[in-house]
This record gives structure tokens, sequence and C-alpha cells, in this order.
């Protein structure tokens, strides 16, 4: 670092090394202890203060003359990172609308490092084109919508469900709502029945989407209109896993209030009967971990036993809105049922399943919410170590992807560890304090 336009640069250059290079806070650490000379590297903090640095510096706080020599080598070392080629990555410049149509297509679980490289693919190769074709030619009338251009929304659907898991709603939610007007254009246009309720169920399946990436942005009043537009299109497609599945993100948007959130769970899973077991054990678990906020053991041990026997005979990609629901995210709601209402050795059960599924290829957005359940688990078994390197993951994730959710659940994780004197447990709290965005969300009560 030589001069002042470097320091104002650097949390732009700190972010960019950590999502070009695929890093976590932790592997930034390690680098930058690598470039140290030895005699260098022995005065430097622990890891984990040096991460601490770090993430003050990310925030702008300023440089002291050791960080500076080693940013300046490390930046030196990777410079490839900043040149003006590769400064825009493909995750930048990628159509996100192409690119959720090329992950909706593989209808399957897409790693990180997977989905990086189908960004460059969409950025440079043909092969959404043509399907991009025939929807322009729908939309503007020289062509009536076909069975292929309805399919092409459809994968599109559920490639943005797909995303949602790794990228910030603030990249995704201005690309989902052109999607969703394209269809409701193609909706004005067509008039064959079973397209327009393909097309209908696209719409609600996206507008869920939408409306939880409004709430997560803070737009309250678009929020409403989405659910609201789940509805609509929902009764029209008679699509009630649709509407139902409106009711469990609804659940997340109380404002804290956990009674209602299990009378919205309620509504929710008599309106979606006994179909579509993965929404149904979604929403179940759902309604076991908002009845275990409010203290109320029997519901909330009933639903999550309920939600075990319907998951094991589901399947999470029957919908856009349950692929995330793989077993390692269905285990931490089992595990986060469980540790609040002091079933020990079911929760000690769980948190061994969430271990066996988890790895370098789990999505970051899921680390956000899994590693805060793990947290809470191994505190309330007296692991206050466990607790807090759990507790670590889940900040370093959910600040990675400005995740209200996991700001939630971490929430929740401090303020239990308010009650432990241990060193590791205050030190994380005042870590946590520093990185905490201020702002609310939106209550859709």
């Amino acid at each position: 670092m030589r001069d002042d336009e470097d320091l104002m640069e650097l949390p732009e250059r700190i972010r960019l090394l950590l999502e070009r290079k695929i890093w976590s806070q932790r592997a930034l650490v390690r680098e930058m202890r690598d470039v140290a000379a030895p005699g260098e590297r022995a005065q430097l903090p622990s890891l984990d203060s040096m991460a601490r640095r770090i993430r003050a510096h990310q925030k702008g706080e300023p440089v002291g003359p050791v960080y500076a020599e080693l940013y300046r080598r490390l930046f030196a070392k990777y410079g490839e990172v900043f040149s003006p080629a590769t400064l825009a990555g493909p995750e930048d410049i990628a159509d996100p609308l192409v690119l959720a149509w090329t992950v909706g297509r593989l209808n399957q679980r897409v790693d990180r490092r997977t989905l990086l490289q189908l960004a460059a693919v969409t950025v440079t190769g043909p092969s959404a084109l043509e399907p991009a074709e025939r929807l322009m030619k729908a939309l503007t009338g020289t062509n009536r919508p076909d069975i292929e251009t309805v399919r092409h929304l459809e994968d599109r659907t559920k490639g943005f469900h797909r995303l949602e898991e790794h990228w910030p709603a603030r990249k995704l939610y201005p690309a989902l709502l052109t999607h969703i007007g394209e269809i409701s254009t193609l909706l004005e246009v067509n008039r064959d029945e079973s397209l327009r309720r393909r097309l209908a169920v696209s719409a609600g399946e996206s507008a869920v989407l939408a409306a939880w990436f409004a709430w997560e942005l803070g737009d309250r009043g678009r929020a409403e209109e989405q659910a609201r537009l789940v509805g609509i299109a929902a009764k029209y497609a008679d699509d009630v896993a649709s509407a139902a599945c409106m009711g469990g993100y609804q659940t997340y948007m109380t404002g804290g209030n956990h009674v209602v959130g299990v009378s919205l769970a309620t509504g929710a899973l008599n309106r979606l009967g006994n179909g579509d077991k993965a929404t149904r054990a979604w929403l179940l678990a759902r309604k076991g971990e908002e009845a275990a906020l409010t203290g109320d053991r029997q519901t909330a041990l009933e639903s999550i036993r309920e939600a075990e026997d319907v998951y094991a005979g589901a399947n999470n990609a029957a919908r856009p809105w349950t692929f995330f629901l793989d077993p390692a995210r269905f285990a931490s709601m089992t595990l986060s049922v469980y540790s609040r209402i002091a079933e020990e050795d079911r929760a000690m059960r769980a948190s061994q399943r969430v271990s066996a599924f988890m790895g370098p290829a789990t999505e970051t957005k899921k680390l956000c919410v899994v590693q805060a359940d793990m947290a809470l688990a191994y505190f309330r078994l007296g692991d206050v170590t466990e607790a807090v390197r759990y507790a670590k993951s889940s900040l370093e994730a959910t600040t990675t992807m400005a995740a209200p959710l996991g700001w939630d659940r971490l929430d929740q994780v401090v303020d239990e560890f308010s009650s432990s004197r241990a060193p590791a447990a205050s030190q994380f709290r005042a870590e946590y304090a520093a990185t905490r965005p201020k702002t609310e969300l939106p209550s859709l009560l």
C-alpha cells in the first residue's frame, strides 16, 4: 500500500480477492501470513485476530504499516485479480436471466465453482441464444408462445431458486422482476389454457422468491405486492403448494412474533394438505422451530417428528423452492428444534447428521443458517469452543451473503453467549457487535 488512493481502494480489493479466488476469510489470513518473512510472521497475531483486523479494514478503518505492507505484497502476488481483463468476473457480467435458465435446465445441485464456470460459459457461449430469441419473438408478437418458450421460462424459474443459494438478493432481484414481467406478458397474449396454467404456476413460483428478495432488501411494499401475486397465480392455476410456500416464507417475516409464525405455518399446512411432501416437511419443520421459540415443547416435538417422517419419502426437487431442503439443511432444522427443547440425545444425533452432509461444496447461504444452528446446539451441550467455531463460520458466510436469516440466527447465538463467561464467547460477541448491520427487516404483520 503506497499511497492514499490505494488505501481508499482497499475494501474493494479485499472483496475482489475473496470472490475471485473463492477464499474464506481464514484462507485470506493464511495467504497474508505466507507473504510475510519468517521473522515478521512470528510477530503477527493469531489467525482470529488478523481476521478481525481485515474485517475492520473492509469497513474503512485505518491500516497500520505492518498490514499495509502485507497487503501490498499480497496484491502484487495476485495482481491478475485486479487487471482490467479480469476485474469484472463472469458472475458480474453474466446475464442473470441466461444463467438462471442454464442452471435450471441442469436441474441438479450446483456448487460455487461450477456456478462460476457456467457463468463464464454464458458470457462467451451461444448456448442460450436460441431460447432467448424464441422468447423475444413471442413477446414482440412475431411468434405465438409455444411449449418450448414456456419450458424455457420454467427452467429459468428453477434456476433463480438455485442461484438464490449462492448470490445475494441485490444481484438477482432486478433480473427476477424482469423474468416475472415476461411471464406476465405471455399470459396476456396466450390463449392456450394448458400453457396459461403452466405460465401461471411459473409466475407463482417466481413471485414467491421475489417476495423473499424484497423482504431481504427491506422493501415491505414490494414484498406484499409479490405475495399477493402468488395468491392470484396459485388460485388461477389451482396450485395450492405455491400459496402454502408463501405462507412458509412469511413465517420468517413476522418481526420475531413466533406465535404468529406458528399460526402461519399451521395455516399453510392446512392449505397444502398431504400433497407435495417436501413442502409439507419444510412447513412442519418451520412450525416446530417457531413453536420451540414460544416454549411450546409439545407442539415443537410433534411437528418435527412428523416432519422427519414426511421428509423420509419426499423429493426435494419436486418444486423449485424445495431445492434448498437437502439432507444437510433439513438436519439443521431438526437440530434447531431438538436443541431448543432440550432433547439432548436427538440434538446430538441431528448435529452428527449435519456434519456428515456438510462439505466444501455446501452453498454459502446454507452455511449462514446451518452453522449458526450448530453453534446454538453445541453451546447448549456445553461445548463453548465448538460453539464459537461454528458461530464464526456462520458470521463469515452471513457477511458475504448479506443474509438476513443468518443475522437473525446469529442474534440468537449471541443472546445465548451472553450467559457465558468464557473469553472466546465474549470475544465473539464483541466481534459480532462490530460487524452486525444496524438495519431492521420489515414485518409483514
